[in-house]
């Protein structure tokens, strides 16, 4: 049984009674993309292993819904942000399950030290009833026996104005083969990445949007408060740039 955790950007998959937390796009290293553009910031890797910690003592497994770090491939300051952020919560967990992201190239060489962590390729895995991946690649065909896949990689949002992006939960059904039958799309744990607006409707990878069904793909704030559909938002998006 999957339940967002509202008031954050994590969730709890309940498996026959043990409690996992989830998270996803926790993007260690961000900080040298926002470098380049002239932004300086603080490193945030310790920030973020306490906000991890902070979501309560119950929790002693963690599965990562991929993208542990930021850049591609393996740069020596991403190893260290990544060591240094498993360092600190790894004492507070029995196993670590990570779905591998697009930006996880070269983690699993990386995390062989850490003997609590398995990593899982791209197409994912099966967490009781609830079927795991990052969403940049298709899951495994198995995945359609499912009733609920989570993913994140959207890094979904809902652009308002006056407050600009704010982060939002996607529950929606799905309309294409070997998938589950509904999804769950994460907002991202890292609370300083870019959002994509889901109101443009850009492709973002092979499933989002184009294998849901947006008259019944439900949007929340992480408070849990409902916003709409998002036919009904895109609608009235639509409707107020003809007036």
């Amino acid at each position: 049984m999957l339940r967002p955790i509202w008031g954050t950007s994590a969730a709890e998959i309940n498996v026959n009674g043990e409690k996992w937390l989830a998270i996803a796009d926790i993007h260690l290293g961000f900080e040298f993309e926002y470098i380049k553009e002239g932004v300086y910031i603080p490193d945030q890797t310790e920030r973020m292993a306490e906000r991890l910690l902070s979501l309560g003592k119950e929790y002693n497994k963690l599965v990562i819904v991929g993208d542990l770090k930021h850049s591609i491939g393996m740069a020596s300051w991403s190893a260290i942000r990544v060591r240094r952020f498993l360092d600190r919560i790894t004492p507070h967990f029995q196993e670590i399950l990570l779905a591998q992201g697009n930006h996880d190239g070269g983690i699993s060489q990386l995390l062989k030290s850490y003997e609590m962590i398995r990593v899982v390729g791209s197409k994912g895995f099966a967490l009781g009833d609830v079927w795991i991946f990052h969403g940049h690649a298709r899951p495994l065909g198995e995945s359609q026996n499912f009733d609920i896949g989570l993913m994140g990689h959207v890094h979904p949002s809902i652009k308002i104005k006056g407050k600009g992006k704010v982060a939002v939960w996607v529950l929606s059904e799905t309309k294409c083969d070997g998938l589950p039958g509904s999804l769950v799309v994460m907002p991202p744990f890292n609370e300083l990445l870019g959002y994509g607006d889901l109101l443009d409707l850009k492709q973002r990878g092979p499933v989002f949007p184009k294998c849901i069904e947006l008259d019944s793909t439900e949007i929340f704030t992480l408070d849990g408060g409902y916003m709409g559909t998002l036919e009904y938002l895109v609608r009235g998006k639509d409707l107020l740039s003809l007036t």
